[in-house]
């Protein structure tokens, strides 16, 4: 996606009605020879020119039973000059034009349509679900939990129903749905939503894997520009401790309860925290100062792996306890680690 793809090709930009000429070779091919339905991502109504076309593919139960490899698919079909993988997407170059096949899972389809089409609409919505300490993406609304490293901890998603998704997010599901004939109608969009702040889109307050995307982005840059122009100031804002939008994302997704798997997790994470306080490599060493990388990570991994519940075995003993134990298996054991 973004037409960047290929580099030992020749590609260019096409024009609407190239566009639309392409689509009409490629997607027979697709549908005749996949038996599965296929997307091309919308774009607003009156853009003349395109650097690449997304088409989406809907990975259903049939197919994936059908072991098409998609690559090898496309390698057959197309005889392109360059093909490129980036995680799942496959990029191809026919007819001087890069073309992006993204497989989706049909249980995704709805909501990656509607997150994909319309670009940027989905990446703008994305930051104010950002503010409410959520991810918005193709894949639908997203709880991230973190554990005590700070790292990312579980998923927990919220919804895929796009009409739920815009609701909660402020945005007119159906006025998203009758499309947008240019940029500054997806703009105008944006701005009117019930929790726009321009403030979280300026590019000092991105982190800097955003902002080094964003920074790329024509129409992001595009939508700044609108922004200053109108010299919009009076918007919403939000709190900058997201805690506090617990309550209303709880109440907002009933079916999820998400306070009962946050106080879940949040378990999951107290007892991961005092397992790792009770018996880590540092303590080891402390005992076995010569035992470090690769050989300590696999006698610890292997100890473990003796208990048939360690997580029990750790939570119910004493730091000591478990290094006791961890000596009986190591001097039995340390000869096959």
């Amino acid at each position: 996606m973004g037409g960047n793809a290929l580099n030992s090709v020749i590609t260019e930009r096409k024009t609407t009605e190239q566009f639309d000429r392409i689509a009409s070779e490629i997607i027979p091919i697709l549908k005749e020879g996949l038996g599965t339905e296929i997307h091309i991502v919308t774009a607003y109504h009156t853009k003349d020119t395109h650097g690449d076309m997304d088409i989406m593919v809907k990975i259903t139960h049939e197919l994936h039973n059908k072991g098409i490899n998609l690559r090898t698919f496309i390698e057959d079909k197309f005889e392109p000059g360059q093909i490129f993988t980036n995680g799942s997407i496959i990029s191809f170059d026919y007819d001087q034009f890069q073309i992006d096949i993204i497989p989706i899972k049909e249980s995704l389809w709805d909501v990656s349509i509607a997150f994909f089409d319309y670009d940027p609409t989905g990446n703008l919505m994305g930051k104010s679900a950002h503010k409410f300490g959520l991810k918005y993406g193709w894949n639908g609304l997203i709880y991230p939990f973190r554990n005590f490293n700070g790292r990312l901890s579980h998923d927990i998603l919220l919804s895929t129903d796009n009409a739920e998704i815009f609701e909660f997010l402020g945005y007119d599901y159906e006025e998203f749905k009758r499309g947008f004939d240019d940029l500054v109608e997806i703009f105008d969009y944006i701005i009117a939503g019930k929790y726009f702040d321009y403030t979280i889109f300026l590019m000092e307050n991105l982190n800097h894997i955003d902002r080094k995307r964003n920074k790329k982005r024509k129409s992001y840059q595009e939508f700044l520009q609108y922004v200053e122009k109108k010299g919009i100031k009076d918007t919403y804002q939000f709190n900058k401790d997201k805690s506090t939008y617990i309550d209303l994302i709880h109440n907002s997704f009933p079916k999820v309860d998400l306070k009962g798997k946050i106080e879940e997790l949040s378990k999951k994470n107290a007892e991961n925290q005092e397992l790792n306080a009770k018996f880590n490599g540092r303590l080891i060493m402390n005992v076995y100062p010569d035992l470090s990388g690769k050989e300590l990570g696999n006698a610890i991994t292997n100890f473990q792996k003796s208990f048939e519940d360690y997580r029990e075995f750790g939570l119910n003993n004493s730091a000591d306890e478990i290094m006791f134990e961890f000596s009986k298996f190591y001097e039995n054991e340390k000869g096959s680690i």
